[in-house]
């Protein structure tokens, strides 16, 4: 499945944090969801385009304050990464919000 190669990554490019995920690769995504039982019930997909359109509006569906998903999984990288001893970043001096 040489789609595999490809998705699921996140890399540099052009000055920006790019993550692909093949479209063709979403049923071994959702395979992996059920799985991992990240969901509770075994689905299969039946209309790849109709997917994963619904797929990225969930993923840029806005909160009320305005994050996604997207955000959101950056929190949480940005979080991880810091408690890992991340590199070129310390802590602000000004802390108050």
């Amino acid at each position: 499945m040489p789609y595999l190669d490809r998705s699921g990554q996140a890399i540099i490019e052009g000055g920006s944090i790019v993550i692909r995920v093949a479209i063709e690769a979403l049923p071994t995504v959702l395979e992996g969801a059920w799985t991992s039982q990240s969901i509770g019930t075994r689905y299969k997909i039946t209309n790849l385009d109709e997917f994963s359109r619904d797929l990225v509006i969930e993923l840029n569906r806005e909160e009320e304050n305005g994050t996604t998903r997207v955000h959101k999984m950056f929190d949480a990288a940005i979080e991880e990464a810091i408690g890992q001893g991340a590199f070129g970043i310390e802590e602000h001096e000004d802390q108050e919000i």
